[in-house]
């Protein structure tokens, strides 16, 4: 050790300098270096990803929660006109009006808005409204304690969202390849998270 006053090497055993009796000053012991958590503060940690078993358990219940809003939509905009013709279609009987009358239309309005509503435009809001949210994660998502981020943890924009819920389609299209990867790749990423940059991760 070095005196700060003299400037001569002393015993670093002994309190003062023993060249000109100046109290030594012990420097205080560096701190440890702090544990660097990778772990957001919204309960998000980046260092376990989602399993596959917690998303398709999170899809089940996400299409409850949808089924339930397609239910309340249609009793209020008149959609279920358009439901009940799929349904005639689907079991071979001629499609019908709401007077009775059959419909000669190949593809009519009312099953055409019916689809569009229902089984677009409903999920799509459900999906990039939760994902893009402050808990970012959907009701199902939230309930297995999972939730969608970008590739740096953070939380997505509603385009981001977006993009990763039509790049759906190409997970479906490739025989459901782009969903059943999740189980193999090794950030646990389907298709369509790959295309949209999104990474899921368990919360605690």
């Amino acid at each position: 050790m070095f005196c700060s006053k003299c400037g001569k090497k002393t015993d670093d055993s002994g309190k003062y300098c023993q060249w000109c009796g100046a109290e030594l000053k012990v420097a205080p012991p560096a701190p440890k270096p702090k544990l660097l958590l990778k772990k957001k503060s919204n309960g998000i940690c980046t260092e376990n990803y989602a399993s596959f078993g917690q998303r398709f358990l999170a899809w089940i219940i996400d299409l409850v929660f949808i089924l339930v809003l397609d239910i309340f939509i249609m009793g209020f905009t008149g959609l279920n006109e358009g439901v009940r013709m799929v349904y005639q279609f689907l079991r071979g009987y001629p499609m019908t009006d709401r007077y009775g009358e059959v419909v000669y239309a190949t593809v009519p309005t009312a099953v055409i808005y019916a689809i569009t509503v229902l089984l677009i435009l409903v999920p799509w809001l459900y999906y990039a409204i939760l994902e893009s949210s402050k808990n970012q994660a959907t009701l199902g998502k939230m309930a297995v304690r999972i939730a969608v981020t970008d590739l740096h943890g953070n939380r997505i924009t509603f385009s981001r969202a977006t993009l990763r819920f039509f790049a759906k389609v190409l997970s479906i299209i490739t025989f459901f390849i782009g969903f059943i990867i999740i189980a193999f790749t090794r950030q646990k990423q389907g298709l369509h998270d790959i295309i949209a940059g999104c990474l899921m991760y368990q919360q605690y």
